[in-house]
């Protein structure tokens, strides 16, 4: 399953970004053999962050904390050209910048490796891989963006209980069950909600037409949250399997779905109440039922 992106944005200075990176290593080769190399003002043959890998190769990272358009290829050159001097020798020189991502660099790259003039491999990591680095790590993600992380999941949260209202503000968990006069779209309603819990994706039943879209719970890091959705499954599934055994008892007793209606109001009214709970503490519209 894909993961949900946060973008997140670059650090506004240089000693941030080092530091950045230098976690980011940390969260793909040996995190105590990864260290910040020098201080400012010292020589560092182009190296600010040093890495040792499970193999024991060498690793130099070179921070650019610059805009796109002054990343170029005699920077990238000139920061080769000095990191060929960094002792021990290194396997893979990285240039971690905060510039987006540029095929004309890539291509560079490339040309470079190929040549196999030098005796490391070199890659850039543009602020694009450096994003998604940091939504693999949990770590990194803690430590550099906390407060981001957590706004960015409250907003979801909001999001998603809309979405939420939504698939369960219609008809067949609003009306009165003794209103129901085709049970095959009871069931598909049952059905197309327990898919939105699941995939994030609501559509209408008539016309297929995607009604609402957000990130499944599974994605949100909002624990509580993702414990009260579980409720809301459980809730909704056992609804859903006692109709599929009221199906059945319909085929032998014609009256028999009628006869349960009473049930079927406790158990959606029951389920409506648990919504509505959460929705008050989002200053969400609360569901209102008619039976």
């Amino acid at each position: 399953m894909n993961q949900v992106q946060i973008f997140m944005p670059p650090p506004s200075n240089w000693q941030d970004f080092q530091t950045l990176i230098a976690d980011v290593a940390r969260s793909k080769y040996i995190e105590d053999l990864v260290q910040e190399y020098g201080r400012q003002g010292q020589s560092q043959n182009g190296v600010d962050v040093y890495a040792v890998d499970s193999l024991d190769k060498h690793i130099g990272i070179q921070c650019k904390e610059t805009k796109a358009s002054s990343l170029t290829k005699k920077i990238i050159d000139d920061e080769i050209a000095k990191a060929k001097g960094f002792q021990p020798a290194l396997d893979l020189f990285i240039i971690a910048t905060t510039a987006r991502t540029d095929v004309v660099l890539q291509n560079h790259i490339n040309k470079i490796n190929a040549t196999n003039n030098i005796k490391f491999k070199v890659q850039l990591w543009f602020w694009d891989d450096i994003n998604q680095a940091i939504n693999r790590s949990h770590a990194v993600m803690s430590s550099s963006y906390k407060e981001f992380q957590e706004n960015f999941g409250a907003s979801e949260v909001k999001n998603h209980l809309g979405a939420i209202r939504l698939s369960f503000d219609r008809n067949a968990f609003t009306d009165d069950f003794m209103l129901e006069r085709n049970y095959q779209e009871f069931e598909q309603a049952l059905a197309a909600t327990k898919a939105m819990l699941k995939t994030g994706f609501l559509y209408d039943t008539w016309s297929r037409n995607l009604v609402a879209q957000t990130v499944p719970s599974s994605m949100i890091g909002d624990v509580q949250y993702q414990k009260f959705v579980c409720k809301i499954e459980a809730s909704l599934e056992s609804i859903y399997q006692s109709f599929l055994r009221d199906v059945k008892g319909q085929l032998k007793t014609p009256n028999h779905l009628a006869e349960r209606a009473g049930n079927y109001n406790i158990l959606r009214r029951k389920l409506i109440a648990l919504i509505n709970n959460k929705l008050e503490e989002f200053d969400l519209l609360p569901i209102v039922t008619q039976y």
